[in-house]
């Protein structure tokens, strides 16, 4: 099973590629030496080494031997060195040479009539990096930070690309921000290396913490610049608000819950500014405890069919929710396309490794005029699939997780096309595709990895998981790791044929547990017990999320293609799928 990809890299370093030395770094280019005969004849005037390459600031030191035509050494003469470029390499009486700036010069010994060269090469060091980041002083918008600045490489102070992110963690990429408020503004020049340096990160949040990092660079950002290595992550919190409550706001707005059942109800209590604020007392009150009661933690149980109203209150400012107690849960289309209109509507697209996906009429739904065809090219692993991802994109407005104690069904139709099987070698495990494989479908809470987090995959492995056909297994395979088979897929995947695929997911808080069933055009594949890693978030709040399509290729030796038909997911059974126990 290979996981998400990574989508976000490090800055450039060359760290690997130039070693910084103490004194001086030394490259032998040639064994052929650099030297000019006398022109009288009586002997030449041999530098060693004949050529080097030193960093900015290092240096290297160089010796002239002069000889008698080969046949000895003579008495050594008053030797004068004379650099061609001193702006890149200088050299004093004793035939030190010290690199000055990026280039090549070339270093002159020079004796009566007797002369030799060497050729110098001046690389830059990549610039410093910064180890003590730290956050100093708090206020409940800003933080100060301090670290000690270091050089760029060529002898001059770095500047540094400072960024943030709400939370412990920070992991550098678009989703770490560079800050743009305060005296640690991006770019933030450099002032002298070795110095201690401190400054302001403005405009944050009220009692939340924050991870910060930062790179030091030279050149321009997003032009020529030349990066170090990351700092380490410093975090912090800024202080609480101490300003009253300005308003009070109840999630979610329109709740239900069923006869004997609970919903947690949250009250959000924000200053003027918008700052969060925590540590206030809230009371809660139901206009109708004989129907639905509410706990002082906001927890309402549903005690009667009917409606109330929850107010949740705090420092004279409050907020309603009207609660309905129902028998069962109302029926609800979270999403539903047959991409009629040639668009993925309420989906997005996932593609990385060359893959993409538009609108095509070589298949199609029996409703529509357009499927989505999706297609990732032989040779490295991609993907090209649809997103579902709820609280995110397209579904920003649905529930970031419509799984929490109830059934969600996820329904996908979709045809392989016709050379599915010899995208990865045939269906059956040879010599030629020991690690090929392809999905078909995952979910997992967030793009936040493999293996860890999630619900099930749906793939073919012929030598990984043996000749067997597609299959659908739990995405904490290395706990459970066995493969529930689709009937009828092997040898031949049945390609150019509709696939109806129904997911059920359910995940039980209070036992701490989920439950995954499947059914492949009509058939039960699976149902699963409530097993406790299944359905777990490992601490992510990103939301559920669905691929679908040419979800995964890895080791392809032809291009794979799927074209998606129809997607939809409900909190109500679909086809022949059936409700949890």
């Amino acid at each position: 099973m290979i996981g998400a990809r990574t989508a976000m890299k490090r800055p450039q370093t060359f760290r690997s590629a130039m070693p910084r030395p103490a004194m001086l770094v030394v490259t032998l280019w040639a064994l052929t030496i650099s030297c000019l005969a006398s022109p009288t004849g009586t002997g030449v005037l041999l530098v060693t080494p004949p050529a080097a390459s030193v960093a900015v600031g290092d240096a290297v030191r160089l010796t002239a031997i002069p000889q008698d035509d080969g046949t000895g050494t003579v008495r050594a003469p008053t030797v004068t060195w004379t650099s061609s470029d001193p702006s890149v390499a200088t050299v004093d009486a004793t035939g030190l040479v010290t690199g000055v700036a990026p280039g090549s010069a070339t270093i002159t010994a020079t004796a009566a009539e007797q002369s030799g060269s060497a050729q110098i090469i001046v690389a830059a060091h990549p610039p410093g990096t910064v180890a003590d980041l730290a956050v100093g002083a708090t206020t409940d918008s800003s933080m100060t930070l301090g670290f000690t600045e270091v050089s760029d490489g060529m002898g001059r102070p770095a500047s540094y690309d400072v960024r943030y992110a709400a939370g412990n963690t920070l992991t550098w990429g678009p989703n770490a921000t560079s800050v743009s408020q305060g005296t640690c503004a991006t770019p933030l020049a450099g002032r002298s290396s070795g110095a201690r340096r401190t400054c302001t990160v403005e405009g944050l949040a009220a009692g939340t913490t924050y991870s910060f990092e930062l790179v030091a660079f030279r050149g321009t950002l997003k032009a020529n610049a030349v990066f170090g290595e990351l700092s380490n992550v410093a975090t912090g919190a800024t202080a609480a608000s101490t300003a009253p409550v300005a308003s009070v706001s109840i999630a979610p707005p329109s709740p239900w819950v069923l006869i004997g059942s609970t919903r947690q109800l949250v009250a959000t209590l924000k200053d003027a500014k918008g700052n969060m604020l925590t540590g206030r007392t809230v009371s809660w009150k139901s206009s109708a405890p004989a129907v639905a009661a509410v706990s002082a933690s906001g927890l309402v149980t549903g005690v009667t069919e009917g409606t109330a109203t929850i107010t949740a209150a705090s420092e004279g400012k409050g907020d309603t929710a009207q609660v309905s107690v129902v028998p069962a849960p109302p029926p609800v289309t979270y999403y539903r396309t047959n991409f009629n209109d040639g668009t993925t509507g309420p989906l997005d697209v996932y593609a990385y490794g060359g893959g993409s996906c538009a609108k095509s009429t070589d298949y199609r739904d029996s409703a529509s005029a357009y499927s989505i065809k999706c297609t990732i090219p032989a040779g490295a692993s991609g993907a090209a699939a649809l997103q579902a991802w709820f609280g995110r994109g397209q579904l920003a407005n649905q529930p970031k997780d419509p799984s929490l104690d109830q059934d969600l069904f996820e329904e996908v139709r979709f045809v392989l096309a016709p050379g599915a099987a010899g995208a990865i070698g045939g269906t059956t495990c040879t010599g030629s595709n020991r690690i090929s494989q392809f999905k078909v479908h995952k979910s997992v809470y967030g793009q936040a990895g493999s293996a860890w987090n999630g619900w099930v995959m749906s793939e073919i492995g012929p030598c990984t998981d043996g000749n067997i056909g597609l299959f659908s297994e739990p995405e904490m395979w290395n706990i459970n790791g066995q493969p529930f088979r689709w009937p009828g897929t092997y040898p031949s995947l049945n390609e150019g044929t509709v696939y109806d695929v129904v997911y059920r997911y359910h995940r039980d808080t209070a036992q701490g547990c989920g439950t995954i069933a499947i059914w492949v055009n009509g058939a039960q594949v699976m149902d699963s017990p409530c097993w406790s890693y299944m359905g777990t978030t490992n601490g992510s709040g990103q939301g559920l999320l669905f691929w679908d399509g040419a979800t995964y290729l890895q080791n392809g030796v032809a291009p794979f293609v799927v074209y998606n038909l129809f997607a939809q997911a409900t909190n109500y059974p679909i086809g022949t799928a059936t409700s949890s126990p």
